[in-house]
């Protein structure tokens, strides 16, 4: 398993997280801006695409494992 795991850990796989963390701290922030203004369709709006964005990431480290598992 330790095998699987390097190859996964791969550059893209490292870029696709961190981009996925960058894109998710910046909605955090005008999450909790939106909150502080009381705009609760911006609160919801932004929490679901928070996790539009993690089922994103997902199924993109899937796809990654899917290929290089194959090689």
């Amino acid at each position: 398993m330790g095998r699987d795991t390097e190859k996964v850990l791969g550059g893209p796989a490292i870029a696709l997280v961190g981009i996925g963390a960058i894109i998710d701290i910046i909605l955090f922030y005008f999450m909790f801006k939106f909150a502080d203004e009381e705009n609760l369709l911006m609160v919801i709006s932004t929490a679901v695409l928070i996790g539009i964005i993690g089922l994103g990431v997902a199924k993109g480290l899937v796809s990654l494992s899917r290929r290089n598992y194959e090689k």
